[in-house]
């Protein structure tokens, strides 16, 4: 049977609250490295000229408990005829896909005929949905690297 020795637990206790008050910033740092790596999937899952990739953030909660990739916040589209759209709103059809809006009667050389669209609704990309897939083999190896850190310093490493 091993026996403790009063400096032995001391250390021990030590090495805890050491680890208590740097989780955190540890925990932190594993968030802002996955959701760097999220950022950069999201963007190339999206591909085009860069402007809906651009209008892509990172997100992290308030208590550092998760992290996103989502539309920024307070950010708008407009178009040529001076209507605004919430970037998130343009990013959510781009993702789900969307209808088309009814076809018009359009006059053209004094008839009035109704304009063609040939699909009923635009298919979505699915980026985020195809990067929420890949993710669990994506951030294990940080995790697993977090978890030895904690581990070597639990047995007493510094």
């Amino acid at each position: 049977m091993q026996s403790i020795e009063h400096g032995d637990l001391d250390r021990l206790i030590a090495s805890w609250e050491a680890l208590i008050k740097e989780y955190p910033d540890m925990k932190r740092e594993l968030l802002e490295k996955l959701g760097t790596e999220l950022l950069a999937d999201v963007r190339g899952e999206i591909g085009g000229t860069g402007t809906v990739q651009d209008w892509q953030e990172r997100y992290r909660g308030s208590k550092n408990g998760y992290v996103a990739i989502r539309p920024k916040a307070e950010t708008y589209k407009e178009t040529k005829g001076g209507k605004r759209y919430a970037v998130g709103y343009v990013t959510n059809a781009i993702e789900n896909g969307h209808r088309h809006r009814k076809p018009s009667q359009v006059k053209r050389d004094g008839y009035r005929y109704k304009e063609r669209i040939n699909v009923p609704a635009v298919p979505g990309k699915h980026f985020y949905a195809a990067v929420r897939d890949s993710l669990d083999s994506m951030g294990r190896q940080e995790v697993q690297a977090l978890a030895a850190e904690i581990a070597r310093r639990l047995e007493g490493g510094t």
